[in-house]
């Protein structure tokens, strides 16, 4: 998160929900955002001069790509070959850009989503927040999505009782913030509370006594106009001292920098999309330096290789933000071109160690690596027993996996077949079949095409393994490579009929 300063405020949703942090945002037209966590949801809700501008979620809430599939900007195979797809900001740029999506289409999008998460927020009852002063939004940013209407109806929505229980006396006081005749939409007792507002401020037990209504009904009808903007609230225990308040004010003329929003990658929609804090003292200089002599992916990160997975987490998040390739575009090319290389060097580690799994499996081919290098080869008994070993659980990893690549579970095979070739990684077979898996996801693309290549180094012969190549070339449209391909296999085998027609029809 944002480095801590005198400033934030934080508390719990049990205490203080979000509908009426956002209403004290906007009474004292306040701007930073509001830092949501509950358990794994994490949410970051930005706020311009009191008014509700934006938010992010790590929760599945539309995605921009799924609404370009909808309307058909374009085709599934054609999105999954865009860069960062799934990182809707991006993809908005690139669509704008491309002339198929429209600056109204891309606000009414962004507005839908915004709206979604708000009303997600709503309706939290656990979790902790903090609200951050110096956060802003990126500039263009902002959703207008009538954050007063959805509180509103968050607060009609609430029993009587429950609603009484947001006020712990009868000496509250509410005044209009806007004149009586301008009011709209009210119900019938809302209407009935308004009216003795309109000569004087009044009290919760004197509006009670003016109405005629029951204190519950009072109470109900006070909490949903307040959420709504249409009363002011004083003499009651707000989440943000009255104090404060001209200084939380103040904060944005202290600002430097805006503060930009934070990309969400799809394999990071499970974890925390939180600004986060940046590593101490470390230097860009200190960071490249480090990643470009890095020996495997823990160095990478920085993290000792017996962490645990928030730690990983945690690191990645921290030196991603710090060292964004976005944050260097400015910077001179040479500079620029390391950063990129460092980042996607971040991204592979991140990527590598975030589930048990793969990281087992890098984990067990480090030690293969070390061992290698070392000459640390068990003593000529032990190799044939160990050997004998390895190749029996590689065998047996190799068939799951194929069963499961049959069934078309390629998710689940990449597990027991990365394990089967890993094991014995000389088994032309098995690194053929572990990039055919990998395959299956457009994020492993680079990762599955050097496992079918290292199949085809170990038995250059096999057609096989060459129309697995053949094939993976066509799906990511890279038919010249595929060509080329089919031409060496034909010229190996020339009467492989699957690989002429194969060739016929990419020709």
């Amino acid at each position: 998160m944002t480095a801590k300063n005198d400033l934030d405020i934080s508390g719990t949703c049990l205490a203080f929900p979000f509908a009426e942090l956002a209403a004290e945002m906007a009474q004292g037209e306040l701007s930073g955002s509001i830092r949501l966590s509950d358990k794994d949801k994490k949410a970051i809700v930005y706020f311009s001069d009191g008014r509700l501008v934006f938010a992010v979620s790590n929760s599945r809430m539309t995605r921009l790509f799924d609404f370009v599939l909808q309307q058909k900007k374009l085709s599934k195979e054609q999105l999954v070959l865009l860069p960062n797809f799934s990182n809707d900001l991006q993809l908005a740029e690139q669509l704008l850009a491309d002339g198929l999506l429209t600056e109204a289409e891309k606000d009414m999008f962004f507005t839908a989503q915004v709206r979604a998460i708000v009303q997600d927020v709503l309706a939290w009852t656990e979790g902790d927040w903090t609200i951050t002063p110096l956060a802003r939004v990126r500039e263009g940013l902002q959703a207008n999505i009538d954050e007063r209407s959805l509180l509103k109806e968050y607060g009609r929505s609430l029993s009587r009782e429950d609603a009484a229980k947001r006020f712990r006396s009868f000496d509250e006081t509410f005044k209009l913030a806007v004149a009586l005749n301008s009011i709209r939409d009210c119900t019938a007792i809302e209407a009935q509370v308004l009216v003795p507002l309109a000569s004087a401020d009044q009290c919760v037990a004197d509006i009670a006594a003016h109405s005629s209504l029951e204190g519950s009904d009072v109470f109900s009808a006070l909490y949903s106009l307040w959420l709504a903007g249409l009363v002011i609230r004083s003499g009651w225990q707000s989440a943000i001292p009255a104090a404060k308040i001209p200084f939380l004010r103040a904060a944005k003329l202290e600002l430097k920098r805006e503060a930009i929003l934070p990309c969400i990658k799809p394999e990071e929609l499970e974890a925390p999309v939180e600004e986060i804090a940046p590593v101490e003292e470390l230097t860009l200089d200190a960071y490249l330096k480090r990643t470009e002599a890095a020996k495997n992916f823990y160095e990478v990160l920085g993290v000792d290789p017996k962490c645990d997975g928030a730690a990983l987490k945690d690191a990645y998040f921290s030196l991603a933000k710090l060292f964004h390739p976005d944050k260097f575009r400015k910077e001179a090319p040479d500079l620029t071109k390391r950063v990129h290389s460092a980042f996607a060097q971040l991204a592979s580690a991140h990527e590598t160690l975030r589930t048990p799994d793969s990281r087992e499996l890098y984990d067990f081919k480090i030690r293969k690596s070390t061992e290698a290098a070392n000459g640390g080869s068990p003593a000529a008994g032990e190799n044939g027993q160990n050997g004998d070993h390895n190749r029996q659980q590689a065998s047996e990893e190799f068939d799951k996996g194929a069963k499961l690549l049959a069934k078309g579970d390629a998710v689940a095979a990449q597990v027991h077949l990365a394990r089967a070739a890993h094991a014995d990684p000389q088994n032309a077979k098995y690194r053929a079949y572990y990039g055919s898996a990998l395959s299956a996801d457009d994020k492993h693309r680079h990762k599955a095409e050097g496992e079918l290549q290292a199949a085809i180094k170990i038995d250059g012969s096999s057609a096989e393994y060459r129309m697995m190549l053949s094939h993976f070339f066509i799906k990511v449209r890279l038919l010249k490579r595929a060509e080329g391909e089919l031409t060496r296999l034909l010229a190996l085998h020339p009467n492989n009929r699957e690989a002429r027609d194969l060739l016929d029809s990419i020709k």
